[in-house]
């Protein structure tokens, strides 16, 4: 035997000479046809070499071996997958999903997968029979040892030329286990021995490999449970699998040390740890394991204390917060040769990696998922406060640029380029808002500017130099002073200035001016010079003589001034400062940094200067005589440029290379006559039109005048002996200007819905120390600038559709400026609440965070076919690597196969989520009352049924004459392409049965009188009383003549019958009026096929069909002010006994004008089961003797206001809070439900379902059923939450033998709902152009729709149809 395992690894090895062996497995296949067991036995075909044949191997001694669940031997491989076959329709397309997730031909077995790539030269393989078993029925499977050979060019970049997808899929099986191949070709009871029994070759998964880990075999409900989303969330960690057990003590080192802190107990020891803040207690928790224990439940700064679940929570957090790591690529398998080589694959897109480890940095935050009404915010703010004064940390390689704020708080920011961060584009650091030189031509935008300090420290020589001055009024000079919305804005760097001002005596007489809201004190002379009147001339130099009198100050000698200005990098004011305040000029600095405590805020108005001076120093110019190309001006062109890109047009492009190109006589030119500006095709400064280099030009320095019609470009005033620096521009043309700022911040940002937005401020004010955490709301256009939202504040809490607003590819946002410690998104789910690429997504995606958070009691909608596609735009906001910022990769690992129902898909969605996501159930928790819940089928009145009965009509009829309920006719509610009107169909289904209303149908005279003409060519006498009455009825409507039941639209028979609706659709083949029966005329679908139903699904009654006339239908409209419902009736009934209860207890009635009228009440009846719910006959008083009060909640507008009439009618004080109430409407209403005893009821939409804590309701009242399951629960978790004291009843209210009853029954069957996807329902052949599904509801409409019927309130009348 060792010696033929000797020949055959020779062969091999001649055979692979340039491959190497990188893995086998065992497959399992059919021996076919079927042999005689005693023929062919393990023994004797142990180590049979194979070789491809068909579908399957055939060994050298002619046996075929077959995939299992072939029939066939003689089948040709196809070599590939359907997705490279050509074809069309439906299949075509199935192939080419499935083939994205590994499957060949439909199939995930690895021999069809090693057939496809053997024959696409993607790898070599060897196989062998190691194991022959025979079973019942004298079926025999062979076990075959399959050996997988790759190229040696695989180490030199190799890749599979193509179906890497299911190379990916096959390779996930392999293993590397080198001894026990060995063990396999050596034993032939290897198996045996291993497995004990021989069941494994008979239970096999679908992949076909034996003991795959990978796949299982189960039956098909377990399995259709086992891949329900919300079953999966089941799984994630929860109560009690995150806690630890604390068994750390502190001891001495040695016994010479008599008493310390191991003396003390850890109640003590946790008392004192509460007292101190958050920073002291992080600092505390770093010195011994113990303490970080003790530490650990401690919440710093709180009035509260948690719950077990959510102190696990905050823990959890944190440590998701503070350990991130470096993960394997869960992608990726590792594999390794015979001889030692190892290399990577990805399972899902088959790229091979062979030089290192494919790793992913996993991300820090996660998915907060408690159940709703657990006490999320709290434990929010519990971590908030626990890390409050944590710093955001910078990207790898990012050059922090360090500075005070405020005087002593130590802040930071970084610049990165734009092409490092999501979703960012490239705008200078301010946007360019108006034009504000329209009217303003002649303003010197750089008057500011010329205040600069020399670099080199030195005092030069002024020059006598034509002054800018003489060009002037005095108003217009004095009027650049006060405009500063018209000067040029500065760059990215801050320019610290120093002038060079001689004080002479007498030379000018000033008069001291207030500045801003109050006069701030001057401290040294040139403070009091700066105070200039703007309305005064000012010379080039200026002084005060021992004559000058100012109030109260003292009498100077001639002096010198040299004084340091910056410019804030947020108001763009000028302040003066001492001229060692800051070594770096390029860094920011903004008001808050300022040393002089008058001037550290942006609000106080600017400091004056006097502008008449020389000046010596600007940056983008340099001396004359001197080379330019000065590093200082290439540093300041790149930072203007880089402030103005969002300007770099084509134009401004042209523009500033003609400055660069100006010769040094025009140059010169600007100094004293000026030079005409470039003339572009777009350029019309005549007309007021205002080019965009001209921003950049004037942010250069130079001053822009039109002077008849012509713009003209100037060196600013008072210059002396500069010139520009064009060298220095072109030099700086050439540079990157993609770098943005971002500056690192301490603070959380919240990002909730509009409506709870109060929520998280009053939560604030009730759990938290007043004081300890700086709050900022930002909910309109009013917004900080970017440092001071990014290092004034703790928390800044905006909404959603704040920052949907926010998001513009082209300029930047406040929110996307500041590098967040941590971002939350409350109520995060509704991110994945559409599918398509929102803006808030994309800004949410894009803003810089440390640690990114998503709450929501429920991550995807809970249909009961939940999608898990609503799961990606949450990964992608956490910038999750794997999945989240790889779209491929999320569909092809996760989305494919998990919808395929592979367990692969499976298996990685559920590491994934158990890895980021945590949830707390309600079941799980023990001081939680318990919710009772209950369904109340209710009758309709007559009035309302006939209502309800004329909507039904409608449908129904639409749905029959479309060729008998067939959904390939193209105006049929069932075809796909009408998905948008069955839609708003079925919407106005369930509106009507809460709400009344009618559709205004008029007859089409034409139809009606084609309709009479062809009865009367059929022998129908136009003088008869019968051709009148059937003409009226078609008219006006009529009685049915087999169930006598009036309908608004009858229809008329070949045979001259007037059938309603139902009676018409018992039978399609012949007239259904007793005692006669005739037969329509059929016609088949072979002779059917015509452009409004090119595929016709079976015969349909012709005649009949086209005899029918048709009308003129309007739009269903609700009629809610004539209502009389139903469920409003008993839902007062209900309102009234808890009233009466209320008032028992000694609560005040609410008073009211109205009396109750029950005299039109309906018939309500309990549904079966009905026991499980019991009325709590012990009311409030076992509970400080609170009052029952109630929530109602409805889904549409018009039931809405039903609900108020009535209860206003019958005295029932409520409150309501829905859409399109404003905000302070629901906020006061809210206030006056908790706060009214007397105000029982608080009516509620979908609006207001989130966030709110009401946990001293006692009853909910659903007065339709829910379709989304998390919906249903976010409303009843209104009531039963953390902090209840008594038990919840819910009653979810559904009209009998309506839409609602059938939804009812479809959501309450579990097993049913999971059947549903695979039905064959009716379909149309060619959905081009119809939506594809993307909920079960979308499934289920076609089945609501075939299975509505008319509401009949009379028995006799039921009886009869």
């Amino acid at each position: 035997m060792k010696e033929e395992t000797e020949k055959t690894k020779m062969s091999a090895g001649d055979s692979f000479a340039n491959h190497k062996l990188c893995g086998f497995l065992c497959a399992v296949l059919r021996v076919t046809p079927p042999i005689r067991s005693e023929g062919y036995s393990s023994t004797s075909s142990f180590n049979n070499q194979c070789e491809i044949f068909g579908d399957g191997f055939r060994s050298r001694n002619g046996v075929v071996l077959c995939p299992l669940g072939t029939g066939s031997d003689s089948g040709q491989c196809e070599g590939g997958e359907s997705s490279s076959s050509g074809g069309s329709g439906g299949s075509s397309s199935k192939g080419r999903r499935m083939s994205k997730v590994g499957m060949v031909n439909g199939s995930i077995s690895v021999v069809h997968q090693l057939h496809a790539l053997v024959s696409r030269n993607c790898i070599t393989s060897d196989a062998r029979v190691v194991w022959v078993e025979v079973g019942e029925g004298k079926e025999v499977r062979a076990v075959v040892l399959i050996d997988v050979y790759l190229t040696i060019e695989l180490w030199s970049g190799w890749q599979f030329p193509r179906s890497g997808p299911v190379a990916g899929a096959f390779f996930s099986h392999l293993s590397c286990d080198w001894d026990k191949r060995s063990s396999i070709l050596s034993d032939p009871d290897y198996f045996m021995k291993t497995f004990g029994t021989s069941d494994n070759i008979w239970n096999l998964s679908d992949c076909h490999v034996l003991g795959c880990k990978l796949h299982y075999g189960a039956s098909d409900s377990s399995k259709k449970r086992l891949f329900e989303l919300h079953e999966i969330f089941k799984m994630v960690p929860g109560v009690g699998k995150q806690q630890k057990s604390n068994n750390s003590r502190i001891a001495p080192i040695d016994n010479a040390f008599g008493s310390g802190i191991w003396e003390i107990s850890d109640d003590i020891l946790t008392k004192i740890l509460a007292c101190l803040g958050p920073m002291d207690l992080t600092r505390v928790s770093a010195t011994c394991r113990h303490l970080r224990s003790l530490a650990a439940s401690v919440m710093p700064c709180t009035k509260l204390n948690l719950f077990p679940h959510q102190q696990t929570a905050v823990e959890w957090m944190l440590h998701r917060e503070r350990n991130f790591e470096q993960l394997l690529h869960p992608l990726y398998i590792a594999l390794l040769t015979e001889d030692g080589f190892s290399f990577h694959v990805n399972t899902v897109s088959g790229e091979i990696i062979s030089e290192e480890t494919p790793t992913i940095r996993d991300f820090r935050g996660g998915m907060f998922c408690d159940e709703p009404g657990l006490g999320k915010t709290v434990t929010t703010l519990s971590l908030i406060v626990k890390t409050q004064g944590t710093l955001a940390d910078p990207p790898d390689g990012a050059e922090v640029i360090w500075c005070q704020h405020n005087g002593n708080q130590k802040c930071g920011y970084y610049e990165i380029s734009g092409n490092n961060i999501t979703g960012f584009c490239v705008l200078g650091k301010r946007d360019v808002a108006q034009d504000t030189s329209k009217n303003n031509e002649n303003h010197d935008y750089s008057s500011k500017r010329a205040r600069l300090m020399n670099p080199a420290g030195k005092i030069t020589t002024q020059n006598d130099v034509i002054s800018a001055e003489a060009m002037k009024s005095p108003v217009d000079a004095s009027f650049e002073e006060s405009v500063p919305a018209s000067r040029s804005t500065r760059s990215l760097s801050c320019v610290k200035k120093k002038l060079n001002l001689s004080f002479e005596d007498e030379d000018l007489i000033f008069k001291e001016r207030r500045v801003g809201m109050r006069s701030h004190k001057r401290n040294h002379e040139s403070d009091i010079a700066s105070c200039v009147p703007p309305n005064k001339l000012v010379n080039a130099s200026y002084g005060r003589g021992k004559s000058s009198k100012l109030r109260g100050n003292p009498k100077v000698d001639c002096l010198e001034s040299k004084d340091t200005w910056i410019q804030c990098d947020a108001c763009h004011k000028w302040r003066k400062v001492a001229d060692n305040i800051m070594a770096n000029s390029s860094a920011a600095w903004f008001c808050s940094m300022n040393t002089d405590p008058s001037y550290q805020s942006c609000s106080v108005p600017e400091q004056h200067f006097q502008n008449s001076c020389k000046i010596t120093y600007l940056p983008g110019f340099h001396l004359k005589g001197t080379l330019g190309g000065l590093e200082q001006n290439i540093s300041f062109f790149i930072s203007v440029l880089k402030e103005h890109c969002t300007l770099l047009n084509s134009q401004s492009k042209k523009a500033l290379t003609w400055l660069v190109k100006l010769s040094a006589d025009q140059i010169a030119g600007m100094e004293t006559h000026g030079i005409r500006g470039p003339i572009l095709n777009s350029c019309s400064t005549s007309n007021g039109y205002f080019n965009a280099f001209h921003k950049i030009f004037q942010a250069f320095g130079l001053v822009k005048r039109v002077e008849k019609g012509i713009c003209k470009w100037y060196y600013p005033q008072n210059l002396s002996n500069l010139t520009f620096d064009v060298k220095a521009l072109g030099m700086a043309l050439r540079e990157p200007l993609d770098f943005v700022r971002l500056y690192l911040s301490r603070a959380t940002l919240i990002v909730v819905p509009a409506n709870l937005v109060d929520h998280w401020k009053t939560q604030i004010e009730k759990h938290v120390t007043p004081g300890q955490l700086r709050v900022y709301v930002c909910v309109d256009q009013r917004k900080p600038s970017a440092h001071c939202l990014a290092w004034d504040y703790d928390v800044v809490i905006t909404t959603f559709s704040r920052l949907s607003a926010e998001w513009n590819p082209r300029k930047r946002s406040v929110l996307m400026q500041v590098h967040w410690f941590r971002i939350i998104l409350d109520e995060g789910h509704t991110l994945g609440s559409s599918l398509n690429l929102t803006n808030k997504l994309q800004m949410a995606i894009s803003m810089m965070a440390s640690n990114r958070w998503i709450l929501t009691g429920t991550p995807t909608p809970n249909t009961p076919n939940s999608q898990l596609p609503h799961l990606q735009p949450l990964l992608r906001f956490l910038h999750e690597e794997a999945y989240g910022l790889n779209q491929k990769s999320w569909e092809a690992g996760i989305l494919r196969p998990f919808e395929a129902e592979m367990e692969e898909g499976r298996s990685r969605l559920l590491h994934l989520i158990q890895k980021c996501m945590i949830s707390a159930r309600k079941v799980d928790l023990q001081n939680i009352p318990p919710c009772i819940k209950k369904v109340v089928y209710v009758d309709f009145s007559e009035e309302h049924a006939r209502s309800y009965n004329e909507l039904v009509l409608t449908v129904r009829r639409n749905i029959l004459m479309a060729d008998w309920n067939d959904p390939s006719h193209v105006e049929s509610l069932l075809n796909p392409k009408q998905w948008k009107f069955r839609s708003a169909t079925i919407k106005n289904v369930r509106l009507s049965c809460c709400v009344a209303g009618h559709i205004k149908v008029t007859h089409a005279g034409e139809d009606i009188q084609e309709t009479m003409d062809i009865l009367a060519q059929s022998g129908l006498d136009a003088t008869s009383a019968e051709y009148s009455s059937i003409r009226y009825s078609l008219l006006f409507g009529g009685n049915c003549v087999r169930c006598k039941e009036w309908c608004r639209l009858p229809l008329i028979t070949p045979c001259r019958h007037l059938l309603c609706l139902d009676c018409v659709s018992l039978d399609n083949m012949k007239c259904t009026y007793p005692g006669c029966g005739k037969a329509y005329e059929m016609e088949s679908p072979d002779s059917l096929a015509r452009p409004e139903n090119p595929n016709p699904k079976w015969p349909v009654p012709k005649d009949l069909i086209e005899l029918q006339p048709s009308y003129k239908q309007d739009d269903w409209d609700p009629d809610w002010q004539s209502t009389s419902s139903s469920k409003v009736s008993y839902l007062v009934q209900r309102l009234k006994a808890l009233q009466e209860s209320n008032e028992e207890m000694g609560f005040c009635k609410a008073k009211s004008n109205h009396e109750l009228d029950t005299e039109n009440s309906s018939p309500m009846h309990m549904r079966d089961g009905g026991s499980l719910f019991q009325e709590c006959s012990i009311r409030s008083t076992m509970t400080n003797m609170k009052p029952d009060k109630v929530l109602i909640f409805s889904q549409f507008l018009e039931h809405i206001h039903v609900i108020e009439q009535q209860l206003t009618i019958a005295g029932i004080k409520y409150a309501g809070m829905y859409s399109p109430m404003h905000s302070s409407s629901k906020k006061k209403s809210l206030a006056t439900f908790q706060h009214d005893s007397s105000c029982m009821a608080l009516v509620m939409d979908g609006s207001a379902a989130l966030g709110l804590d009401l946990s001293f309701v006692t009853h909910v009242f659903l007065m339709e059923p829910i379709w989304d399951r998390s919906m249903e629960e976010q409303v009843i978790s209104r009531a039963h939450r953390m902090g209840a004291s008594r038990p919840i009843h819910v009653e979810t209210l559904a009209m009998r033998g309506t839409i609602e009853e059938q939804m009812v029954e479809y959501l309450q069957d579990a097993d049913k709902c999971r059947r549903f996807p695979s039905q064959d329902t009716p379909k149309s052949v060619d959905d081009s152009g119809g939506r594809g599904h993307r909920s079960l509801h979308d499934f289920a409409e076609s089945s609501y729709l075939l299975k509505l019927r008319f509401v009949y309130t009379n028995p006799e009348t039921l009886k009869g149809v």
